[in-house]
């Protein structure tokens, strides 16, 4: 810094110093642009993805009506004289069983007598693979384990599906998310394609994460010589639906 007159004058000093200064404060506020877009962008990425990130908590009850991840052959659903079920004749809060998409792989199909995104005339109806996430229980026809209740229990609350084997509780109207226990996963869903002109119900698919691969290697001995070596056969055309209590001669209660 000079002086003219007693009156200080910038130098090219001080000029270059300046212009430094500025330049630094100019970088310094672009910073912290680029920082707050770049966390405001992080924010919205990070929003986004929990949006998009499937939890076994959130109701999907879409799936269960024909839409599936995976096609498998048709199956019309029918009685043991081979005719089409009524979907209007299914009973409310009942347990009902079929085997899809193998011949060996048992689901649990129920009418929740209310509207819950399912198939039918009242959008009711919901199937999930009856093979438990935990430890692969299933309806055997010994035993089931895996069952929907109607009712309240001390383990559950009412109008849930639940493993006895280590209670694993799923609940139906939220496509099979996992309510308590040590399940990790939903059961896979069974989608349901509805036809209305005549009232019945074919299976079509299924949805989310299935446990077939594990539970053909868990029973491969005892699967074979039920199904005469061809458990992985899948089923096409009909497929057999009964109550739970037709095809298992004890179900567990807990």
């Amino acid at each position: 810094m000079s002086s003219v007159n007693g009156q200080p004058t910038p130098t090219a000093t001080d000029a270059t110093l300046a212009h430094v200064a500025t330049d630094a404060d100019t970088q310094v506020t672009e910073r912290r642009v680029f920082l707050t877009a770049c966390s405001a962008s992080l924010v919205a990425a990070a929003s986004q993805w929990l949006a998009a990130k499937p939890s076994n908590r959130i109701a999907t009850p879409a799936i269960a009506a024909g839409k599936p991840d995976k096609r498998y052959a048709s199956s019309i659903l029918a009685d043991e004289q081979g005719r089409p079920v009524r979907a209007s004749s299914l009973k409310p809060l009942t347990n009902y069983l079929f085997h899809y998409p193998f011949v060996a792989t048992p689901c649990l199909l129920v009418s929740l007598g209310r509207d819950v995104g399912g198939a039918g005339a009242r959008k009711s109806i919901v199937a999930f693979s009856a093979i438990c996430s935990h430890k692969l229980a299933y309806p055997a026809k010994e035993v089931s384990f895996i069952r929907f209740q109607a009712n309240a229990s001390s383990r559950s609350e009412a109008e849930r599906i639940h493993c006895c084997a280590d209670h694993s509780v799923y609940d139906p109207a939220r496509g099979a998310a996992v309510v308590t226990g040590p399940a990790p996963l939903p059961l896979a869903a069974i989608a349901l394609e509805y036809n209305p002109r005549d009232d019945t119900l074919v299976a079509v698919g299924t949805s989310g994460t299935d446990q077939f691969d594990p539970f053909f290697t868990k029973y491969e001995f005892k699967l074979n010589m039920e199904f005469q070596g061809k458990p992985r056969s899948l089923v096409a055309g009909k497929t057999q639906l009964q109550e739970l209590t037709q095809f298992c001669r004890n179900v567990a209660q807990c």
